[in-house]
Formats: structure tokens, sequence, C-alpha cells
């Protein structure tokens, strides 16, 4: 007869909840020896806070944050706070999650119904998504906590957010019949924000957007969610509309000419209440700077979450060589990166991420696998089995691992671009902010730690692109970055400064030194990561923070708090873009108590920032001043306080040349590079249609009291001609410019298109020119050569010789027309 050892345990010696006695306890696998000594120093500190109810974790990658999690559940079970669920961003990292709780010899399932993780003897593994959707089986809203859960770890949050958003999000293609009831339902009072952009949704554009006033989705509330509950059942809706259909009234729709977006300002993810109500909530994360989706998406009370548990050292991070070269020499070029990098795929694997489908056509020449959703776990996995070369990824900036050889050198290519139409107009409002710039690095950093996995990996990080250069050099960029990232880019720079003229021989040169593991390399990268701080305490953007308690105050019905909460977030906002913001939100919220009111802070918004919806009434228009001053005294002036280095003068007009090309940017990117453009080159100009819903894309003032009405068509793609819509845009745009000037102005008609020709039944405006690309490109390499010539202070300090440069690139008056525009054919 066997013996019950169980016995011979005392009472008090039967459980065990501290997690590091709980691993020695476990029959495990040899591997796992002891637990690390940042393991045990976190464990630690948890469990001797171990009741809060909402505790973050940051742990670089590589440091054993799957260990920690799975002991942290198993303590909690020790402790009846049960049941437990450890959720992962994808069913790949369940199935590691689940071989690793194996292998340590704690029990795991990945069934919600298994009976021992309802009654607390195992760790229920799962996704985020399983978690958080309409029909999730945990329960939804009114249906109440159908599984409870007393203890859960989100492991990776931060790779968890997109997930959470699209789950709160609902989706229609413009084939969809809602999509059509709506678009109709919505058609005047888009029109009256822009009747051109109206028009293009209409037409199926796929990059136009307009985002529904919220006065007209307020008004409408009964017709749309009639168009939506009556197709409730339908693929696209089944999963989201049960989320949403109670806080309807609270979303915001934006249309395209594709599909449309319906989704809440924060997705209320209490409406799961299993995760609302669980005892404790763990949330493990790499070291990144940004603590506010926590409270966002979330959910958790910014008030009760203390500080983050962080280990004391950032030893556990791998090593990375991060360089920037167009900082290191602006006057790099991407096809001399791009050589470079073909160069080193011949025996490494080279992993580009760049924004969208779009910019991966720039790389369509030299990649050897493009990844997008339907195909990255496949090429993820060649990655790891072998060597590729050179692999695109597509606006993936987490929840990939490329460990060790898998990639050895990572290159982020140009800013992240969003994910969401909705977070797609807050970014046209945000993006010069200081929470515009915490979003984008944030996202940054993230794609940097794909190519290091663990503190033995290595790996060359190069960030290219003008914009990523210019944002990420800046000292509000660079300080948004964890300490770990900062000196590892820091002591990049360094190194590859000791170089003798820097030029992309040099780069590849420092490259070399760590792919070819160079010991004074490897040695003071890893003196430098000994040396960096570990980042302590939350870091909560205010703004995103005061966004979230608002939404949760609306939804209680007491917009007033919410509205009061909103004033005093725009009150104490950091510059102008992001107090625009707020005020839009505090509009929106207003109207749910004075219309009239919530216009006249929307209007108050507008003026700060052309970008936030215009107010029912509209804008009155401001004529735009004549170039009445020497064009050269304005040159002086923008540069002057504008660019501290030529450098960054060089990065910037990189960024607008980028900016200057057909089809490459959306419209209002390019729009706004051709009004950028004129302001480098010392000239007044506006945006009509853009900030005042009428007249021209462009209206610039020449010197001399003449103007030009500029429409662009940067995206046309019709090979038959200019269209006759087209044309009949820049008809009436000069219609406008003759009524809102005196008789006595000269306006010029200018069309920036990529063809000479008109299109069938389209009328010549008078006097109009074009811009074709044979134009832009001589423009495009005017202007870089202009920037080069005023990073000699002598000449930036001379308007003669300003104005000699104004002259010989045809910058001025009538010779700008002869030089950069042409007549149709």
């Amino acid at each position: 007869m066997p013996i019950d050892f169980d016995d011979l345990l005392d009472d008090d010696d039967s459980i065990v909840t501290d997690p590091r006695d709980i691993f020695l306890t476990l029959d495990r696998d040899k591997a796992f020896a002891f637990p690390r000594d940042i393991q045990t120093e976190v464990m630690k500190e948890w469990y001797g806070n171990r009741d809060q109810p909402d505790t973050v974790i940051k742990l670089n990658v590589g440091s054993g944050k799957t260990l920690v999690g799975l002991l942290l559940l198993q303590s909690s079970l020790n402790e009846q706070v049960a049941p437990a669920v450890y959720i992962a961003p994808d069913k790949q990292l369940v199935d590691q999650i689940i071989a690793e709780a194996n292998a340590l010899g704690i029990e795991t399932t990945d069934d919600p119904h298994d009976a021992d993780f309802q009654s607390g003897e195992s760790i229920l593994v799962t996704t985020i998504h399983r978690l958080f959707n309409g029909k999730s089986i945990f329960g939804v809203g009114a249906e109440g906590v159908k599984i409870k859960l007393g203890s859960v770890v989100i492991d990776d949050a931060h790779a968890c957010i997109a997930t959470v958003t699209e789950q709160f999000r609902i989706e229609l293609p413009n084939t969809h019949a809602a999509y059509q009831e709506i678009l109709k339902i919505v058609e005047p009072d888009l029109r009256r924000q822009s009747h051109a952009r109206f028009l293009d949704v209409q037409s199926s554009d796929p990059r136009a957007i307009m985002e529904v006033p919220y006065w007209a989705w307020a008004k409408a509330q009964e017709e749309i969610m009639q168009a939506l509950h009556s197709r409730k059942n339908d693929d696209e809706l089944k999963f989201s509309y049960p989320l949403l259909r109670d806080i309807l009234h609270l979303c915001r729709c934006v249309i395209g000419g594709q599909k449309l977006e319906i989704e809440p300002d924060c997705p209320p993810t209490d409406l799961i209440r299993a995760f609302s109500r669980a005892k404790r909530r763990i949330y493990m994360t790499a070291t990144l700077s940004d603590d506010s989706v926590l409270v966002t998406h979330f959910g958790a009370d910014p008030n009760k979450l203390s500080d983050p548990i962080v280990p004391t050292s950032s030893q556990s991070m791998g090593e990375r060589m991060i360089l920037m070269p167009q900082e290191l020499n602006p006057e790099i070029t991407m096809k001399e990166i791009k050589g470079l990098l073909v160069d080193l795929a011949e025996e490494e694997n080279v992993v580009v991420i760049v924004p969208s489908k779009s910019a991966s056509e720039d790389w369509k020449d030299v990649a050897d696998q493009i990844l997008t959703a339907g195909n990255v776990v496949d090429g993820v996995e060649k990655l790891r089995e072998g060597h590729v070369g050179l692999t695109v990824l597509v606006n993936r900036y987490d929840g990939i691992d490329l460990p060790h050889d898998a990639c050895r050198v990572l290159v982020i290519y140009n800013l992240p671009e969003v994910a969401s139409f909705s977070d797609l107009t807050d970014m046209a409002v945000l993006s010069d902010s200081q929470t515009g710039l915490r979003r984008q690095m944030q996202r940054i950093e993230q794609g940097m730690g794909r190519g290091v996995r663990s503190n033995d990996d290595y790996c060359v990080v190069l960030l290219a692109g003008s914009k990523l250069t210019r944002r990420v050099k800046s000292p509000d960029g660079l300080k948004l970055l964890t300490p770990a990232t900062q000196a590892q880019l820091d002591l990049s720079k360094k190194i590859a400064k000791q170089l003798d003229g820097v030029d992309i021989k040099g780069i590849s040169d420092v490259i070399d030194q760590c792919l070819k593991r160079d010991p004074s390399w490897v040695k003071v990268s890893k003196k430098t990561l000994l040396k960096a701080q570990a980042q302590t305490g939350l870091v909560l953007d205010k703004a995103s923070v005061a966004v979230r308690l608002a939404f949760d105050t609306a939804r209680s019905g007491d917009y007033k708090a919410a509205a009061e909460l909103l004033s005093a977030a725009a009150n104490k906002a950091q510059d102008d873009d992001e107090k625009a913001w707020l005020m839009s939100k505090l509009a929106g919220m207003q109207n749910h108590l004075n219309p009239a009111t919530s216009q006249k802070t929307l209007l108050a918004a507008h003026k700060l920032n052309p970008n936030v919806l215009r107010p029912i009434e509209g804008i009155a228009y401001q004529k735009l001043a004549t170039q009445k001053g020497a064009q050269a005294a304005e040159v002086q002036s923008y540069h002057q306080e504008r660019f501290l280095e030529a450098a960054d003068r060089i990065l910037e007009v990189n960024q607008l040349t980028d900016e200057l090309r057909f089809q490459s940017v959306t419209p209002d990117k390019f729009e706004a590079a051709i009004n950028d453009l004129a302001r480098f080159i010392g000239l007044h100009s506006q945006r009509p249609e853009k900030q005042f819903n009428d007249g021209p894309d462009n209206l610039w003032a020449l010197p001399g009291g003449s103007f030009l009405v500029i429409e662009c068509k940067n995206n046309a793609t019709s090979e038959s001609g200019i269209s006759k819509s087209d044309l009949g845009q820049l008809d009436q745009a000069m219609s406008w410019f003759f009524g809102k000037y005196t008789k006595a102005a000269i306006g010029t008609p200018i069309m920036i298109h990529p063809l000479r020709k008109l299109g069938e039944g389209a009328s010549e405006v008078e006097g109009m020119r074009i811009i074709t690309e044979k134009e832009l490109k001589k423009l495009r390499k005017a202007l870089s050569e202009f920037a080069k010539s005023l990073g000699d202070p002598d000449i930036l300090n001379s308007q003669k010789q300003i104005n000699e440069l104004l002259a010989s690139h045809g910058f001025n008056g009538d010779e700008f027309l002869k030089r950069y525009t042409t007549t149709l054919k």
C-alpha cells in the first residue's frame, strides 16, 4: 500500500504561496534549475503587494516573463484567488506558454470549460481575442459573469492593444447594406463639411475618409441603430455590435471610400465583467515608456495604480547597435541605404518594418518576401528556420518575435502609421503635439524590440527615413524613449562619429563591428546597459487619461461632469494641438447638454487647429495677405526661427521631397507638403478647402501681388487624361478666387496632375498651367539644392545672397511658372 505523504505535512505547510518557493516544489524539467535574480526580485516585490487589484510588471524581452506570470498565477490559485487565466496576444504564444508550463510542472489548459480550470486546479491559457469579443464565453454586459475569474495575467499588454481596439470596433465594407444606409443618412452633413471630399468617398476612393460630425451622429441615432440592429447577425457585426450597441451614441463614425468604422474613444473592456471584477489583474509589459494604455484600454483606475515593478538593472536586455544614418549624414539617400541592406542580406536576415502597404511598394524590387496579415506567420517561420534575405514587414511593430539569426539587421522605415480611421483623424490634429509624439515613439520602440528577444541576443537596428529621423533625434522625441534605448542610441552615435567622413561605407563598417562580434564593441555595449538606470514610476499621458475618465463618466449619463473633466484637461494642455483635440472632445460632450455652447467650443478649437471638425456655421474666410515684403526676408525669418542646425533643414527638405510625389502619399499629406513648400521658399500660403470648406486645395501669394490657385490630384489614376470633374473643380476654384479677391487680383490656375492632356468631355480652364511628374521632379531637385545652400551661415545672414538664390532656382514670381509648370498638350 503506497504511503500518503500529504499526511506528513502540517496544515500550515500544505499550502505554498510564495512564487519562488512554489518554483522549488515543482516537478520541473532540469533546464529550470533556479529562478534568475531578476525573476526572484520581481516575484518578491509582487508577493509583498499581491492584493493590489491592478499590478504592472515591466520586464525586458528575454527576462523570463512567462515563468514569472505562471508562478504568480499558481501562487494565486494556492491562495484560492481563482480561477486563474493567462492571456497572450495570439495562439502561437498560447502554445509556447503551455509548453513552458508543462516543462515547469504547472497544470494548464486551453479549454475555458475545463473542470480543473473552473475549480481552481489548473491555469487557463488563452488569447486576448477570446476574452474580449461580443460573444465572449466569459459573459458580456447584461449577461453577467458566465465564467468567473479571480486572477488574470495579461502578457505583453502593449501587443494586446491592437486586438482589444479591433474587437470594440465595427467595420463595414462599402458593399454592406448598412454602410450604404448610414452614408445616405449622414450625406448632407458630410457634404457641408467638404463637398469635394464627400465626392471622393462616394466614388469609393480608397484614400478618402471623413468623420461624421458628432451632431449629425447624435440626431440620426435611431436610424443608424435600426440599420445596424436589423443586421446584427451578419458576420461583420455579430462579434462587435453587442459590445457597442448600448454606447452607440458615444461612438465616433468615420466613413471611407472602401469601408466605414464605428468605435468609442476608449474600449469599454469592463463589459466583460469577469475581467473587471477579477480580484487580481497583472499586466506584464516590456519596459516601454507609456503606460496610458492600461487606463485607456483596460480600464485600470489611474488613482489606484501603483508604481510598476521594475528590476533595478537593465542587464537582461539584449545587445542592439542603433544607428540613424540620416542623422549621421543627412545627405545619405534611401537608395544608398537600400543598397547597403541588399548587401547585408546576402549573408544575414534583414527585416524592414514599413508603415503601410503602399510604403512596401518602394521595397518590391529588393525584397525576398513581403509579409502582411495573411502570410506573416509563415514568413516569420521561414526566418526562424534559416536564411531568407531581405524581408519586409507591413505595419507590424509588435507581436512578432525574431530571435537570433531570424533577424540580425532590423530597419524601421519612416514613421509608423495608425491602424484605424479614428486614430488617423486624431493624428491629423495631434501629429505635432506631445501626445502625438508619445504615441509615435511608443510604436517605434515596440518595433525596435522585434529583433532582440533575449539577453544573449544581438541585432543592428537602423532608423531610416527623414520624418522618422527628425522625430527620434529631436530632444522631445529622444526623452520619450526608455533609458536603455537612449543609452544604446547614444553609444552607437559616439562610435560612428569616430569615423572620418561618415558616408554609407562608414555606416557599413560600424555595422560590421556588431555583426562580426568585435570584442571591444561587445564589451562597451554590455557596459553601457549596466549603466542605464531602470525607469521607475508610471508614465501616464494626462490628456488620454482624461478622455478615458470622461468617457466612463458619460456612460453613466453624467455629461456635465464628463464635460468638466475635459474642460480641465484642455486648460492644462501642453500645446495648442493637444488643446484643440481636447476641446473638440469637449464640444462633442457639450452637444448632449447645450448644442449652441458645443458649436462655440468647436469654433475655438478650429481656430487653434483647422484639422478638427468644422462647426455647423463654418469659418469666415480670411484673405491671404499679399506678398508685400521681400521674399528673402521671409526666407530668412522662417529658417532662422525653425532650424538650429543645417542638418535639420536638410532632413525637413528630404521629408518634403518624399511627400511631393504622385500616388505615394494621401492627398492631405501632399496638399500639406505644397503648403509647407511655399513657406520654405518664403511665400505666404493657405489651404482654403481644408481650412474654410471652400476654394482650392492650395493658394499661394507671389511677389508682386499675384496668386497661384492650385488643385492637387497627386493620386489621379486615369490614363485617358485630366477628367472633366477634376477640371470642374479647378474652374470652381477660380470662380471662388474671383469672388473673394478684387477684380484687379491676378490668379493663375494650377493643376498638379500626372497627365498634360484633356480627358473625354473635359474643357480647359482659361490660363491654366500643369505640374506633371517632370516638373515636380525638377522642383524637388531645386528645393534640395536651395536647402543645402542655406546651410552656409554667411548666405542665410544675407538677404542679398538669399535673393540671388531664389532667382537662380526660379522660386520667385513668373519665373516659378516658367520653370515648374507647363501647358496642356
